[in-house]
């Protein structure tokens, strides 16, 4: 812990850093960790969802070096005739300064992607585009929703989620850090009927209603 500060993964996630830019995520330039905003610095009315939030920020030199993020495996896996929504709250950071006097620049935003996968390919995201666009120092939720079938090529495989800071630098303050913060990420499933099911289901009602009428 340094201030309102933790470096590295949070608790359960990984790194992912395709492009290898991030030394481990732990600075000097990139980092993955959280941070314990205190309302209103940083964010108007603090964490959405319990005390902290997950940071990926870097310094103003390490922008347009490609994306960034962490990433959990759940113990679930993909099934058959299943609905998955995974709704994250994702955030804007405000300027601010820090606990020990320290001032952040954070002007701007680089861009999100939230990420569902199975089997570590992904099945559905959010590439930013969804929702429009997040006031600065304000969270906003974002939903995925994927709708999977009888047949799917990654049936049984693992699930896992990934956020994802986009590192784009354009029409951001050229002296500011890039940061992205996320925060209650959850993952809910439901049972869909198969469209025979639903086909006897329909029937049986039609036959109730004749002999009713």
């Amino acid at each position: 812990v340094y201030n309102e500060f933790t470096f590295g993964a949070p608790n359960g996630w990984s790194l992912y850093d395709p492009s290898n830019i991030t030394s481990g995520g732990a600075g000097p330039t990139f980092f993955a960790g959280t941070l314990q905003p205190s309302a209103p610095i940083y964010f108007t009315s603090g964490a959405p969802e319990g005390s902290r939030v997950a940071i990926l920020f870097n310094y103003n030199n390490g922008g347009n070096l490609g994306a960034y993020g962490i990433e959990q495996t759940l113990t679930a896996t993909l099934q058959a005739n299943s609905q998955y929504v995974l709704s994250v709250d994702v955030g804007n950071i405000a300027s601010g300064v820090s606990i020990d006097g320290t001032p952040f620049n954070l002007n701007g935003f680089p861009g999100y992607r939230v990420q569902l996968l199975a089997g570590g390919q992904v099945i559905g995201e959010d590439d930013g585009l969804i929702g429009g666009s997040i006031a600065e120092g304000e969270f906003a939720t974002r939903s995925i929703v994927v709708n999977v079938g009888a047949v799917h090529a990654q049936l049984a495989q693992s699930l896992g989620i990934r956020l994802i800071n986009q590192n784009l630098v354009d029409n951001i303050d050229p002296l500011a850090d890039w940061e992205v913060d996320f925060d209650d990420a959850h993952l809910t499933v439901t049972s869909v009927p198969e469209p025979s099911l639903l086909i006897k289901i329909a029937a049986f009602a039609l036959i109730w209603y004749q002999r009713r009428n």
